[in-house]
């Protein structure tokens, strides 16, 4: 046992203390220790290596190519999804609908000739919405033109079937004409049709009708034309049913005016 006169030692400084007193001296050393040496570099021996840069890829090349014969409720959405597996410009557009004179076509383009020949080959012939839809490579510019040249060319058949009914049908001599198309399907029509000169004594009916867009026309005759091959796409199909109904007038004028001398008109018995 110890006395009490016995000489105690002191404590050891606590841990934070220690460590405190380490890092001054550490610093105190870096202090006087002599500057680094240099490392010297051969700079024949180091060797850079440079990323190249990322070529700019090149314009898109588009191919236009035409679809047609689908049907009035085709959708972008339809198209895209029937082109789904080809790469398409998105700003293609749908003909108006509510017009039915001329045949449903739009133009697509495709990214690059082998895109536009395989979806041609793959795509042609094949069924939406019940109808068999065709799929070729066209000239725009070119397909443009033929259509205005069609357009004029229709026009004036138009005037020709107009005046030869004017001749042939004395009754419609007071009556206004009009040739109007449609197409249903593959087939091609072409209606004249006739409707009485709205004036002021008209029936109040007919105004009324007048201020609606509406008409009470009368059937005359029509041609149609049935079929659909390559050719017809230029717009040859459209004028061969305004060509069949300029035949049917003029063959129904003739007849009628033979009909019109026939004795049988006014007997009441042969």
């Amino acid at each position: 046992m110890s006395s009490p006169d016995a000489v105690q030692k002191p404590s050891p400084p606590p841990r934070a203390h220690q460590i405190f007193t380490k890092a001054v001296r550490s610093l105190h050393s870096r202090r006087d220790a002599p500057p680094p040496i240099p490392i010297r570099v051969n700079p024949s021996r180091v060797s850079f290596c440079v990323t190249p840069a990322t070529p700019t890829p090149p314009p898109q090349h588009w191919v236009t190519i035409e679809l047609s014969n689908y049907p009035p409720q085709l959708t972008h959405e339809d198209v895209r999804a029937l082109f789904h597996s080809f790469t398409i410009a998105p700003d293609f557009a749908l003909p108006n609908t509510r017009n039915l004179a001329y045949p449903l076509r739009t133009f697509i383009s495709v990214a690059g000739e082998g895109q536009a020949e395989r979806a041609v080959r793959e795509l042609c012939g094949e069924v939406v919405g019940g109808r068999r839809i065709y799929v070729a490579m066209v000239n725009k510019t070119g397909y443009e033109e033929k259509e205005v040249a069609v357009r004029e060319l229709a026009d004036e058949m138009k005037l020709g079937i107009v005046n030869t009914a004017r001749v042939y049908y004395p009754r419609l001599a007071s009556k206004i004409l009009e040739v109007r198309e449609c197409v249903q399907g593959t087939v091609s029509f072409a209606f004249l049709q006739a409707r009485e000169l709205v004036t002021i004594p008209s029936a109040l009916e007919v105004h009324r009708q007048l201020l609606q867009n509406k008409a009470q026309w009368e059937f005359v005759a029509a041609g149609r034309w049935e079929g659909w091959s390559w050719t017809t796409m230029d717009g040859s199909s459209r004028l061969a049913a305004l060509k069949d109904l300029q035949e049917t007038v003029q063959k129904q004028g003739v007849i009628l005016g033979m009909w019109s001398e026939w004795e049988s008109r006014w007997s009441l018995e042969i």
